[in-house]
């Protein structure tokens, strides 16, 4: 009877001990190498700053400004600099476990983002066993009233081909659109015709 309720006691505090497993906690224990003028000092300051209800920014290291711009239980978004940008999001997966995505954002003149996978320590995780592929050539179609020769046109607009993604946090889904490097306004409005998202579903092992 005993060890019975030390059994349950330990089990509980293990439940107890995952469920408090938040973004808070994975923000702070960031190894500093992923971004490496981001401290775990910084990171905590901006997170108390920000549930102070001020804005959470700082100094990092380069002597520029981070900004925390919004964080929850399984959610954070990260404005790192004037040209790049982070997305965290905690992932349930269906083992039980924890999983970290981790989308970086590139904003210059050709923006482009880069996405990882991490488990809860912050261990790397295999990008190809857990996300499906996207290929440049899923996001863009060819409208039935657009001839070949038009559209292959619009195509070049592209070069150098380059991808971004963003989390949706709602919905648990990375949105991969095409990137639309050094364009005016009027030939954007002339590719958007032809341009396409491809959504990618978590559902619990993959992002398909």
């Amino acid at each position: 009877m005993i060890r019975t309720i030390f059994a349950l006691v330990a089990c509980l505090s293990m439940t107890q001990a995952f469920a408090q497993r938040n973004m808070r906690q994975i923000w702070i224990e960031m190894p500093d190498s992923l971004v490496e003028y981001l401290n775990a000092t910084k990171r905590t300051e901006m997170v108390d700053f920000y549930e102070m209800g001020v804005k959470a920014e700082t100094s990092n290291l380069l002597a520029t400004t981070t900004v925390l711009d919004s964080i929850a239980d399984d959610y954070a978004h990260v404005t790192l600099n004037e040209s790049a940008k982070m997305q965290l999001a905690l992932l349930k997966t269906s083992e039980g476990d924890l999983l970290i995505c981790m989308v970086r954002s590139f904003m210059g003149e050709a923006p482009e983002s880069v996405v990882s996978f991490y488990d809860e320590k912050w261990h790397p995780r295999d990008v190809a066993k857990l996300m499906a592929k996207v290929e440049p050539s899923q996001l863009l179609s060819r409208p039935d009233t657009m001839d070949v020769e038009r559209y292959n046109r619009l195509v070049r607009f592209f070069e150098p081909v380059m991808m971004t993604a963003d989390y949706a946090p709602g919905r648990q889904e990375l949105v991969w659109s095409l990137s639309m490097p050094l364009l005016t306004r009027e030939e954007i409005m002339q590719v958007k015709p032809i341009m396409l998202q491809r959504k990618l579903k978590w559902n619990g092992t993959t992002f398909n």
